[in-house]
């Protein structure tokens, strides 16, 4: 058993026309009738926007006395879950939303995750409804085939963190690529400063995160192509049990704290980071 230490979430809004808003979201985590966290997600742990086709970054410390609330031995009753709400009449469209725990003996623990979110949120019952759930799901193990994957990007909040380059990620099985994706222009706004992205990346070969963990010559790579410097504040890759409609397992693959820069230019950083497994 682990205690959770804190929750995370990343969240996109759709692309559409009236599907931003200025209003403040929020997160419910429940578990036996018992709100354990209840949250507006606007606060000093938040990174990015729910402006229309923008994302938003997450992070809530749990006090050291809830801490032995929300232990990741409860995520599997089914009478835990993860809802989003609003309190505003200003219509709001998520589209993607995932949410996980971090615990100090098993580090990244996925609690929820909804790749295709349709109802619009707002307390205006002509717009759209208070609160919607986010689709439970289960941490995956070394043994779980992955065949789809979310990255997720946070960009510092300093001068000249932010890249107008493309990156892209390349993922090394023993039995060779297994990932070889380019990330450039999306309707987010991408790899700008104190911004949040989030990306859904193709899998070519299906691959395990155990067969990473055995072999020396497989590796994650995340590479900037060009020199204009990118500055990323956390890294977190999640591998998922089926194409994006519904896994029902993610697995954490890797997540990684201050990096330093990324840059083909050598003296303003690295040109790619080897991303460890978790």
């Amino acid at each position: 058993m682990g205690l959770f230490t804190s929750i995370s979430a990343t969240i996109r809004t759709r692309h559409g026309r009236f599907s931003g808003t200025s209003a403040r979201p929020w997160i419910v985590v429940n578990q036996s009738g018992v709100d354990l966290l209840n949250n507006a997600m606007l606060s000093t742990g938040t990174v990015g926007s729910v402006r229309r086709g923008e994302s938003l970054y997450y992070y809530q410390p749990l006090p050291v006395e809830r801490r032995g609330d929300l232990r990741d031995d409860r995520i599997g009753p089914a009478d835990l879950y993860v809802r989003l709400s609003t309190t505003s009449s200003d219509l709001w469209e998520p589209e993607l939303a995932i949410v996980w725990g971090s615990s100090k003996q098993h580090g990244t623990v996925p609690l929820a995750l909804d790749m295709s979110l349709v109802q619009g949120l707002s307390r205006d019952p002509a717009e759209g409804v208070i609160s919607v759930p986010v689709r439970r799901v289960y941490a995956g193990t070394d043994d779980t085939l992955i065949h789809s994957l979310l990255l997720v990007l946070v960009t510092y909040d300093a001068p000249y963190a932010g890249t107008d380059d493309p990156i892209s990620l390349r993922v090394m099985a023993p039995e060779g690529k297994a990932v070889d994706h380019v990330i450039s222009d999306t309707p987010q706004t991408d790899l700008e400063i104190d911004t949040a992205n989030i990306y859904e990346v193709p899998v070519d070969s299906p691959f395990r995160r155990g067969e990473l963990r055995k072999s020396q010559a497989a590796e994650i790579k995340l590479a900037l192509h060009g020199s204009d410097k990118w500055v990323p504040k956390k890294i977190f890759l999640f591998g998922l049990d089926h194409p994006p409609e519904r896994p029902d397992y993610v697995v954490p693959l890797s997540r990684i704290y201050d990096p330093g820069p990324l840059s083909a230019d050598p003296a303003e950083g690295v040109p790619s980071l080897i991303l460890p497994v978790e």
